[in-house]
């Protein structure tokens, strides 16, 4: 972390608490049609107003090496992805443009403790490259959310940065997400964020992340993320403050990032599922879609604000539904809907919905074998997309 950022950490530090809860929700603009979908922002844990997080951030900036900008994570990157890998049981996708898959040699195509879900790209963060990344290259990233399962779920959920700039040689390093803490006579520390993630969205210096279960948004600042020890660990499942060495560590991972803030329903209910933004509405939106077993897929939005990367007003902004069940990702383009249905073991389809054609969605093409989240790519003129299965996990984008 540089002299400026860690200065600004420390001033936030200084900050009491009223006045880092204040004026981050602007008033509203618009209802959603016919509905009362709105949110409202929370900088504290759900349960305790003692300190704000970013109170509780300042002080690990205090406590911990400096924080590493996205650029450093992909230059650190520890594991190659594989461009040639194999589409079992019929499950490449039509119209495929780039795909690659999890590093053989480790198990994170295979392994069931761990379960990919969400995807999103530099292009939503910038609307194109990495900017500030001091290299002849202009760097190009995509974000994975996973969220660990079964007997592992107390890890909690974990983002991997990947490295796409050179596509044929695509590399990644997963981070760790946490909870930031500040009780009372404790040091700082921090906690897994034990949460289903679902679908994602990088805009901005901020990741959003859908928490499936707990109905809302929980919002990441990637220009916060910390590096802790990764030797000397006191055990494979420590994760936080060690008084015995006064260091911290993450289930062995480099690197944190911390929670800065969450938004929750404040009307009618909603269950976020998937998370995508659109740079085609006149102003930059935030699309959060549910996903159901059975009957028809609500799909609400929300304007942002492009300088802060927030949502700029507590009410959603358009509420669309589409008559289509097992829906797992939505993205817009130029008035259009593109969403990614799921069919248990069998390969998952596109679908489109054309400007004005809501009720209607055409079927574009097949995906994947358990297709998830979904985001554009105006660089690519195409859609990401993944898959969650074990042995079927491919990232890949197809065209629109």
């Amino acid at each position: 972390m540089d002299v400026t950022r860690r200065t600004l950490l420390r001033g936030i530090s200084a900050a009491p608490l009223a006045a880092a809860a204040g004026g981050l929700v602007l008033p509203s603009t618009a209802h959603a049609a016919g509905s009362d979908f709105r949110v409202k922002m929370r900088d504290h844990p759900r349960r305790s107003t003692s300190y704000s997080y970013p109170y509780a951030i300042a002080g690990l900036a205090n406590a911990l090496p400096a924080a590493p900008l996205v650029a450093e994570v992909l230059r650190n990157a520890d594991r190659k992805a594989a461009v040639n890998h194999h589409w079992p049981d019929g499950g490449k996708p039509q119209r495929l443009k780039y795909s690659f898959g999890w590093d053989p040699d480790t198990k994170d195509g295979t392994t069931p403790a761990w379960y990919p879900q969400g995807i999103s790209t530099s292009y939503d963060a910038y609307h194109g490259p990495i900017p500030g990344t001091n290299t002849d290259v202009e760097k190009r990233a995509v974000l994975v959310s996973w969220y660990a399962k079964g007997t592992n779920a107390w890890q909690g959920a974990r983002i991997t940065f990947v490295d796409v700039t050179v596509p044929s040689r695509p590399r990644y390093r997963h981070v760790l997400l946490v909870e930031p803490l500040k009780l009372l006579g404790r040091p700082y520390d921090f906690r897994p964020v034990k949460v289903h993630v679902g679908g994602i969205a990088w805009y901005g210096d901020r990741l959003y992340i859908a928490d499936s279960a707990g109905g809302g948004l929980r919002v990441f600042n990637i220009n916060q993320m910390f590096q802790v020890s990764t030797s000397g660990i006191p055990s494979p499942g420590y994760c936080g403050y060690n008084r015995a060495d006064n260091k911290y560590y993450a289930f062995g991972y480099q690197y944190v990032l911390p929670q800065s803030r969450a938004y929750d329903n404040a009307g009618a209910e909603l269950r976020y599922s998937q998370v995508a933004v659109d740079h085609t509405t006149p102003q930059p939106s935030l699309l959060v879609n549910e996903f159901f077993g059975g009957g028809s897929t609500r799909c609400i939005r929300w304007n942002m604000n492009s300088s802060t990367s927030s949502i700029t007003s507590e009410e959603a902004v358009e509420e669309r539904s589409f008559e289509r069940a097992n829906v797992q990702g939505v993205v817009s383009v130029n008035g259009s809907y593109y969403f990614s249905v799921s069919k248990g073991s069998d390969p998952g389809h596109l679908y489109r919905c054309p400007r004005g054609s809501f009720e209607r969605p055409k079927k574009r093409g097949k995906l994947s074998i358990g297709p998830e989240d979904l985001s554009y790519d105006g660089d690519r003129n195409g859609i990401w997309s993944l898959g969650e299965h074990p042995r079927r996990r491919a990232v890949y984008v197809v065209g629109r």
